[in-house]
């Protein structure tokens, strides 16, 4: 019937429209709440489209519960990523830090503004080429790191808790080779 799909026909039908030669004319049911479909599956065609929408859910779920914890300890995810990032390399230049994290020197400056207005970072000339400023932790901060990271383990070992050792192993493979093989932006 004009080509439409069986999903299509259904909500035509529900909704009270009615098809005259190329004219689609719309009257309103008695009760519209309890006409509209409920879809079991995601309207996507891509298998792929719906995987991602999946990682993207879990990855904004887990995000907002770990913000949370690490609300208590006055950062902010990006806050915490960079003590952990400087902290388990004990101290990197600025345009490394940025390539870890995937964000520009230009963004990092605020976060590490922020970090050193905490007393946790400072910034200190390479010695050998005064144009690279490396970011290193300071006592209160190295504190800070060595404290925080079992509680930030314990929450990241409950949200995975749902998978098996083995399941987590590989799901860690699968991202390290989606990671190694996404396209360049």
């Amino acid at each position: 019937m004009h080509g439409l799909s069986t999903n299509t026909l259904l909500v035509v039908m529900q909704c009270g429209v009615r098809l005259r030669a190329n004219k689609v004319a719309f009257s309103r049911p008695a009760d519209y709440s309890q006409r509209v479909p409920v879809y079991k599956r995601p309207f996507f065609t891509s298998y792929a489209t719906s995987l991602w929408i999946r990682f993207l859910r879990f990855s904004l779920q887990s995000h907002k519960k770990l913000e949370g914890d690490l609300d208590k300890a006055g950062l902010t995810p990006p806050q915490f990523y960079v003590l952990a990032t400087i902290g388990y390399a004990g101290g990197l230049p600025f345009g490394e830090i940025g390539h870890k994290m995937m964000v520009t020197v230009s963004n990092l400056t605020g976060i590490v503004d922020r970090l050193e207005e905490k007393k946790l970072v400072v910034r200190k000339r390479d010695d050998n080429d005064r144009r690279v400023v490396h970011v290193v932790l300071t006592e209160k901060g190295a504190k800070l790191y060595k404290t925080k990271i079992p509680l930030f383990e314990k929450s990241l070992a409950e949200i995975f808790v749902v998978l098996p050792r083995p399941e987590q192993k590989e799901l860690s493979s699968l991202l390290r080779k989606l990671n190694q093989e996404a396209p360049a932006s």
